[in-house]
C-alpha cells in the first residue's frame, strides 16, 4: 500500500508540471552555458597592403594607431566577439611575426606554441570565442597566402571563396563568432 502512494505521489508531482515549464527550465539552463551575444564587442579589421598583413583587434585606439600611424587601411567590424572570458568560449590567441609581418590568430594552445618556435612572438589574446556552433554564431574562416605570407579571417563565405580564387588556401574555421 506504501509503495502504490508513493507511486501516485510521483506521478501527481509529474503531471502537475506542464511540458512548457520544463521546456523553460531546460532551455534556462542551456543559456546559461553560452555568453551573453549583447556584451559582445567589435572585432575590428585593417590591412596593410605594403606589408601583406591583416590585423584585428577589439582595441579602437589600437586599431586607429595601426591605421594612422602603420599604414594600415580601415576595413571596418569583421565580427564581434567577447572582450572577457564568457561560458562556452576560448581564448583567441595573438601572435606577430615581425620577419613574415603575419598576425596570426588561433584557439590551439598547441599551435600558440608551433608559432612561437617558428618566430612568432606572443601577443595576449585578442577576446574569447566559441570554439564550436553549440551556442550559435558564425564560422570565423582562416585562410593563408603562402606567397603573402598573411592570415586572412572572415565571416563570410562569398569572402573567403574570393579570397581562395586570389591564391589564398582554406585553413578551417577558427572558432565561432558574432556576424557584423
Amino acid at each position: 500500500m506504501k509503495f502504490s502512494l508513493v507511486i501516485l505521489s510521483a506521478l501527481a508531482t509529474f503531471a502537475s508540471a506542464s511540458p512548457s515549464e520544463n521546456y523553460l527550465e531546460a532551455r534556462a539552463g542551456a543559456a546559461q552555458a553560452c555568453g551573453d551575444p549583447r556584451v559582445a564587442t567589435p572585432f575590428y579589421r585593417s590591412y596593410n597592403s605594403r606589408i601583406v598583413d591583416h590585423f584585428y583587434t577589439t582595441n579602437l585606439g589600437e586599431d586607429r594607431r595601426a591605421i594612422n600611424s602603420l599604414g594600415y587601411s580601415d576595413e571596418g567590424i569583421s565580427s564581434y566577439i567577447f572582450s572577457r572570458s564568457q561560458p562556452g568560449t576560448v581564448p583567441l590567441y595573438r601572435l606577430y611575426s615581425s620577419k613574415a609581418s603575419d598576425h596570426f590568430y588561433t584557439t590551439s594552445s598547441s599551435e600558440r606554441s608551433s608559432a612561437l618556435t617558428q618566430g612568432y612572438v606572443s601577443e595576449g589574446i585578442s577576446g574569447w570565442i566559441y570554439p564550436n556552433s553549440d551556442c550559435g554564431g558564425f564560422p570565423l574562416y582562416r585562410l593563408y597566402s603562402s606567397s603573402g605570407t598573411d592570415h586572412f579571417y572572415t565571416t563570410s563565405g562569398v569572402e573567403r571563396n574570393s579570397a581562395e580564387s586570389g591564391g589564398y588556401t582554406s585553413e578551417g574555421i577558427t572558432g565561432y563568432v558574432f556576424p557584423y
